[in-house]
C-alpha cells in the first residue's frame, strides 16, 4: 500500500514538473527544429553521394583499384598471345654489315712466271703484287624463312598463351564477385552501425531521463544516493556506445570509399531498403554451375590446359627444326663474289645427344600435369562442400530473419503502448525511452540478420562465379 502511495505522489510530481517546464521545453523544441533545419540544408550543401546497393555494385567494377590491375593482367596475357601467334608466319628481316680489314692477302706474280715471249721479254717483265678486295666491306642482305617443323612447337607455345589468357580472365572474374561481396558486407555493415547508433542515442536520453528522474528521487529523500551513482554510470556507458559506434561507422566509411575507388572522405548516403526475396535455384544446378563457372575451376582448367601444352612442346624437341628460307643480298669489297646475287635452300638443325635432357624436360612436364590434373579435382570437391555450407547457412539465416521480423514487430508494439501510457501518465518518461530504444536496438538486429542472409546469398554467388547485384 506504501509503495503505491509513493509511486502516485511520484507520478503526481513528474506531471507538475512536465506542466512546470512545457514553457521553456517548448523553446527549446523550437531552437532545437530550427539547428536540425539549418544542419539539414550544410548537409545537403554538401557532396553527398547517394546509392543503391545495384549502384554500388557498378560503381566498384567500374572504379576498384584491384579490378582494374586484374583486368590489365587480361590484357597482358592477350598482347602475350598476340606475340605467340605472330610465329606462325614468314619472318622477313635484313642484316647489314660494315667492316674494315687491317690486313688484305695480295696475289705475288714473279716475273716470268708466264714464260718469255719473243722479242718481248719475260711475262711479266717484273714481279707484281696484287690486292685482294677492299680494306673496307658493305654487305647487306634482305631475307625470308618460314620455320616448318617449329611449327608444332609453335602451336603449343599458341595453346599455352590462350591457356594464360583463360587463366587471368578467371582471375579477374573472381575479383569482381569478391568485390561484389565486400560490397555488400559493407554497405549492410554500415546501414547496421547507424542503425546502432540511433540505438546508443535513444539509449542515452533514456540514460539521461533516468538520471534526471534518479536526482529528483534523491533530493525529494525518495531513493537513495546510489540510485543516481548507478544512473550516471549508465549515462556514461551510454556516450561511450556512442563515441565508439561512431568510431566504427568512420572506418567502414573508409573502408567503403577505397573500395568503391572514390576519394576518403566522400560522403554516402545509402537507401535502407534490404531486398530478401531472392530466388534460390536448387542445390544441384547450383553445383553443376558451379563446377562450369566458378573462377577457381576456370583457372584451374586453364593451368591443366597449359600443361598439358607444355608436355607437348617437350616432346617437339625431338624434332629437328627444319626452315626454308631465300635471301637476296648485295656485297662490295670480296673479290671475285659479284655486287648482287641471291640464295635460297633449306637448314636443319638437330641436337643429336644432350645427355638426357629433353627426356627430364618431358617427364617434369607430364608430372606438372598431373598436379594441374589432381588440383582441379581438389577443387570441384572443395565447390560442392561450399555449396552444401551456403546452402545450409541460407536456410539459418533466413529463419533468424523470420524470428527478427517478429521481435520487430513486439517492441513496436511495446513502444506504442508506453507512448500511450506516459500520455495517461501511468509510467515515466524513461521507460518510454527505453522502448524506443529497444526498438531501434531490434531494427538493427533485424538488419544485421537480414545482412547475414544476403551475405549468404552473395557467398553462393561467388561460389557460382556470379557478380551479385541485388
Amino acid at each position: 500500500m506504501d509503495s503505491c502511495h509513493y509511486f502516485r505522489r511520484r507520478m503526481h510530481r513528474k506531471r507538475q514538473r512536465r506542466a512546470e517546464d512545457r514553457t521553456p521545453t517548448m523553446a527549446m523544441f523550437l531552437a532545437a527544429a530550427i539547428v536540425a533545419l539549418t544542419a539539414g540544408v550544410t548537409v545537403r550543401a554538401a557532396d553527398v553521394k547517394r546509392l543503391t546497393m545495384a549502384e554500388a555494385v557498378g560503381l566498384a567494377l567500374k572504379q576498384n583499384r584491384n579490378l582494374k590491375i586484374a583486368r590489365f593482367k587480361v590484357q597482358e596475357a592477350q598482347e602475350e598471345k598476340a606475340g605467340a601467334k605472330s610465329q606462325y608466319f614468314p619472318i622477313l628481316k635484313n642484316e647489314t654489315n660494315v667492316l674494315h680489314l687491317t690486313e688484305l692477302q695480295d696475289i705475288d706474280i714473279p716475273a716470268g712466271a708466264f714464260g718469255t715471249i719473243p722479242q718481248v721479254g719475260p711475262s711479266p717483265p717484273h714481279d707484281l703484287f696484287i690486292d685482294q678486295g677492299k680494306t673496307n666491306l658493305l654487305g647487306t642482305g634482305t631475307s625470308l624463312s618460314q620455320p616448318l617443323t617449329q611449327l608444332l612447337r609453335v602451336r603449343q607455345a599458341n595453346r599455352a598463351a590462350e591457356a594464360d589468357i583463360a587463366s587471368s580472365q578467371s582471375e579477374a572474374r573472381n575479383t569482381e564477385v569478391e568485390v561484389a561481396l565486400k560490397v555488400h558486407q559493407l554497405y549492410y555493415a554500415l546501414l547496421v552501425a547507424q542503425l546502432n547508433r540511433q540505438a546508443a542515442e535513444q539509449q542515452m536520453q533514456y540514460a539521461d531521463e533516468e538520471l534526471r528522474e534518479s536526482a529528483n528521487d534523491v533530493q525529494n529523500g525518495s531513493a537513495l544516493k546510489v540510485t543516481e551513482i548507478s544512473s550516471q554510470a549508465s549515462e556514461l556507458e551510454s556516450k561511450q556506445t556512442v563515441l565508439t559506434v561512431d568510431l566504427q561507422i568512420d572506418d567502414l566509411d573508409a573502408q567503403f570509399d577505397d573500395l568503391l575507388g572514390l576519394p576518403v572522405g566522400t560522403k554516402l548516403e545509402l537507401d535502407p531498403a534490404v531486398k530478401t526475396d531472392f530466388t534460390i535455384p536448387p542445390k544441384d544446378q547450383c553445383l553443376h554451375m558451379a563446377w562450369a563457372q566458378n573462377p577457381d575451376i576456370r583457372s584451374a582448367e586453364a593451368s591443366v590446359s597449359k600443361a598439358s601444352a607444355g608436355v607437348g612442346a617437350a616432346r617437339t624437341k625431338f624434332i629437328p627444326d627444319v626452315t626454308v628460307y631465300a635471301k637476296y643480298s648485295y656485297q662490295d669489297g670480296i673479290p671475285f663474289l659479284v655486287h648482287n646475287f641471291g640464295t635460297f635452300g633449306v637448314t636443319m638443325q638437330y641436337d643429336i645427344f644432350d645427355f638426357g635432357r629433353r627426356r627430364a624436360e618431358v617427364r617434369e612436364d607430364e608430372v606438372q600435369l598431373r598436379e594441374a590434373e589432381e588440383n582441379l579435382e581438389r577443387l570441384k570437391d572443395e565447390v560442392a562442400v561450399q555449396v552444401e555450407q551456403t546452402y545450409n547457412k541460407l536456410q539459418r539465416t533466413k529463419s533468424m530473419v523470420e524470428v527478427a521480423q517478429q521481435v520487430v514487430a513486439l517492441r513496436t508494439e511495446g513502444e506504442r503502448l508506453a507512448s500511450n501510457q506516459v500520455e495517461h501518465g501511468v509510467v515515466l518518461v524513461s521507460e518510454q525511452r527505453k522502448a524506443s530504444s529497444q526498438v531501434y536496438q531490434a531494427q538493427a538486429d533485424l538488419l544485421q540478420a537480414s545482412l547475414a542472409y544476403v551475405e549468404a546469398r552473395a557467398e553462393l554467388d561467388q561460389t557460382l562465379g556470379v557478380v551479385s547485384q541485388f
